[in-house]
């Protein structure tokens, strides 16, 4: 095992009591039973992940169901292009898979600052305007006109360009070693016009010994060497309040984790969403598996291989669940990179000190009682378990005021919420509950409650509407990933609906160069010539689509 993952385990073992990870190599073998036949694929252990953060719901004033207009919209379009490259590879005699590749962890961060109306300064005249932008490393100054700037680094715009239309991006590099990784560095900034990022950079400054950075005041760069088994990515953080660096750069990394957590889900969700109808269901259900197609277990659980399949959170197939659900982590991940919550900006406030505040009353790990104020807690600063349990309690808080649009014989808006009612029993009215649907265990009972005639008295639906529920797939899916267990998905091919005859060049064409107009949502990137472009990055990744070709 990778010393440097060893390292980073380390507290989340300690955290969860996880028994440990081979790290003997490759010992495990597919064996052959005494009949001859193949036995299930060998399995490698990995960690049972439980969160322990508790959280607070918000009031549910408000928090109305309804009935939707004609106008509004239950599904998103399939994502563009997807379909075309899936069916291509099928096509050439090979079957598509999702492949995780991490390899890069830690070596590029970008991060998306966007000026707000509020920071540009103009002057009385108002024929000219300039934004002195803090970047936390240093400060530069924004503006159309060269000279302005006497105690910052300048950086002039296009006239064009109005300065509450920029996106500021900080490119963050880790040069690698013998001995690891070294200390996170901000090496560029770039300057894009929001409207149009996909055009490239308008103004860049490199920065090298010359430009001096207070790097103690760079929670952002701090925040990156704590989740250095982040792959490169783009973010956006949330506006910060109330934080020591130390809270900052623990509040950041944990965002970093849930920005890519989120996006492993949404690739899974999309993978599934440009696959054949009749393949969906099998998707739904199928959990993946470790780079060299191995299966995950765990000596202290039997879930752990299941819980890397999307049923296990949200229950069997149905295709308005399944709509549903895409259009929730849309939302969350636009919640992720516009920080929009019910048309007001959100913000993190790290340990308020208010006697009466939630933080300090009944002491969670955090809360999201007021709209588009999330509160992190002292609890969420403290656990062992930073890893896993503050990226889970992160996406658990961005989902409080939320709706998602669903139907399944009446169209719906519902709130996602952890309070739900459900029945049990022959006639689903009997033992009826009300609580929250927080932790693993309640999150498995909405996802299979059965009752003797095989109803699930409204349990599946409630998944599907519930905070922890979204935030548990997300956080664990992502978490094995980000830690290397979790490599390929689906781990099985869904099975084969025609004949296709193996093509010489199945696994080539159409997975290094992606069709036109197919784009990746990956923390605000683009696909380009076969690779992940991150404005401002040096290092595009491949794309993450891998071939399993069929024997010949």
């Amino acid at each position: 095992m990778d010393h440097r993952l060893g390292r980073l385990l380390a507290p989340l073992c300690l955290a969860l009591a996880c028994s440990g990870v081979d790290d003997h190599g490759d010992a495990h073998h597919v064996a052959d039973s005494d009949d001859g036949t193949a036995l299930p694929s060998a399995a490698i252990e990995a960690p049972y992940l439980v969160g322990e953060l508790s959280c607070e719901e918000p009031s549910a004033t408000g928090a109305v169901e309804r009935e939707l207009s004609p106008d509004e919209e239950t599904e998103l379009p399939p994502p563009s292009g997807l379909s075309e490259l899936l069916a291509q590879i099928r096509q050439q005699g090979g079957r598509p898979t999702l492949h995780f590749d991490t390899h890069a962890a830690g070596r590029l961060l970008n991060v998306r600052v966007p000026v707000r109306a509020h920071q540009v300064h103009r002057t009385a005249d108002a024929v000219d305007d300039d934004v002195a932008l803090d970047l936390g490393a240093l400060t530069v100054r924004l503006t159309h006109r060269a000279g302005t700037a006497v105690d910052a680094p300048e950086l002039v715009l296009p006239a064009t360009l109005p300065l509450d239309q920029v996106v500021v991006l900080k490119t963050y590099t880790r040069a690698a070693s013998e001995d690891g990784l070294g200390r996170a560095t901000l090496a560029m900034v770039s300057v894009f016009d929001r409207r149009d990022e996909q055009a490239g950079p308008v103004a860049t400054l490199a920065i090298d010994d010359q430009v001096p950075q207070a790097r103690e005041a760079d929670c952002d760069a701090l925040a990156y060497e704590l989740a250095s088994e982040v792959p490169p990515v783009a973010v956006s953080f949330p506006p910060l309040s109330s934080c020591t660096v130390d809270e900052c750069a623990k509040t950041r990394a944990a965002w970093l984790r849930a920005n890519h957590d989120l996006h492993r889900v949404r690739q899974m969700l999309e993978f599934i969403a440009a696959s054949p109808p009749e393949d969906r269901a099998y998707l739904w259900a199928a959990e993946g598996g470790s780079e060299g197609g191995e299966r995950l277990m765990s000596y202290e659980s039997d879930d752990v291989g299941p819980n890397t399949a999307l049923a296990f959170y949200f229950g069997p197939y149905a295709e308005y669940r399944f709509k549903a659900i895409r259009i929730a982590y849309e939302r969350l991940w636009r919640t992720f990179h516009d920080h929009e919550v019910g048309g007001l900006e959100l913000d993190i406030e790290c340990t308020p000190d208010g006697p009466g505040d939630i933080c300090n009353t009944t002491k969670p790990g955090g809360h999201h009682a007021v709209k588009s104020n999330m509160k992190l807690c002292e609890k969420a600063y403290t656990t062992p378990s930073q890893v896993f349990d503050v990226p889970r309690l992160v996406l658990h808080e961005s989902m409080h005021h939320m709706f998602v649009p669903w139907k399944d014989n009446v169209a719906r808006l519902s709130p996602i919420m952890d309070t739900h009612t459900h029945g049990h029993g022959g006639l689903c009215a009997g033992k009826l509950v009300t609580d929250k649907g927080y932790g693993l265990k309640k999150i498995k009972h909405l996802a299979s409650y059965e009752n003797d005639r095989g109803d699930d008295c409204w349990h599946n639906n409630f998944a599907f509407r519930n905070n922890d529920t979204f935030a548990y797939a997300a956080a664990t899916i992502g978490t094995y990933i980000r830690f290397g267990f979790l490599a390929r998905w689906p781990l099985e091919q869904a099975p084969e609906h025609e004949d296709n005859f193996p093509d010489p060049e199945c696994g080539m064409a159409g997975v290094n160069t992606p069709p036109p107009g197919f784009s990746d949502p990956l923390s605000k990137c683009y696909k380009s010539g076969g690779q992940l472009v991150c404005p401002g990055a040096h290092s595009p990744g491949d794309l993450e689509i891998g071939v399993i070709c069929a024997q010949r």
